[in-house]
């Protein structure tokens, strides 16, 4: 079964009223925490052939709101122990960063030969300081990838920007668009990807 996760109502409410039989959707609730208890209760239930997150995501540089985006690798911007030799984000014990699986990268590339690509950075923060690189933003991501890593799962996350950090009226910009284009958007993602599917 594949297993398609988000962190927010918001973000699946369109996906819910139309869900394919061979997928299984869940909410997990804000936060990277919330995000690996509601993973790992699901992976200790049910057999999870792979891990299809799709939400909202915050960007910097060249990105626009609207835009879809697959995330490449993920990592945390909160986690910090570079005074120990470790790359900043990396948790000991596991790589530099999380990779997407890469056959399910180059399927999504295929099938949106459009889309963007980026690096993920989570955090238990709404990030709104400026960065000068193009970098995608939320706050379970990250946490997601850990515990497939875990498991030996393969992932892969698609995100739509909600919100590019500078923006002119940010908040409110974002809340405009979490309450009227967001979930249509990743409707439309879950319906080409998993619609055709047996």
């Amino acid at each position: 079964m594949i297993l398609v996760i988000a962190a927010m109502q918001e973000e699946i409410k369109e996906i819910a009223k139309e869900l394919k039989p061979h997928t299984h959707l869940v909410v997990t609730g804000v936060g990277k925490v919330n995000a690996s208890r509601a993973l790992t209760e699901v992976l200790h239930k049910e057999r999870i052939e792979l891990i299809f997150n799709v939400g909202f995501a915050g960007a910097s540089g060249d990105y626009q709101v609207g835009e879809l985006a697959i995330v490449n690798q993920a990592r945390y911007h909160d986690f910090n122990l570079t005074m120990f030799g470790y790359d900043i984000g990396q948790v000991p014990g596991h790589p530099q960063y999380f990779e997407s699986d890469h056959l399910w990268v180059d399927k999504l590339k295929k099938m949106f030969p459009n889309i963007k690509e980026g690096e993920l950075l989570t955090g238990d923060t709404f990030m709104t300081g400026i960065h000068e690189t193009n970098l995608l933003f939320d706050m379970e991501g990250a946490a997601l990838y850990q515990v497939a890593h875990h498991y030996q799962i393969p992932m892969v996350s698609i995100k739509v920007i909600s919100d590019v950090i500078g923006m002119k009226e940010h908040i409110a910009s974002y809340k405009a668009f979490e309450a009227h284009q967001g979930a249509n958007l990743l409707n439309e993602v879950y319906q080409k990807v998993f619609g055709g599917e047996k």
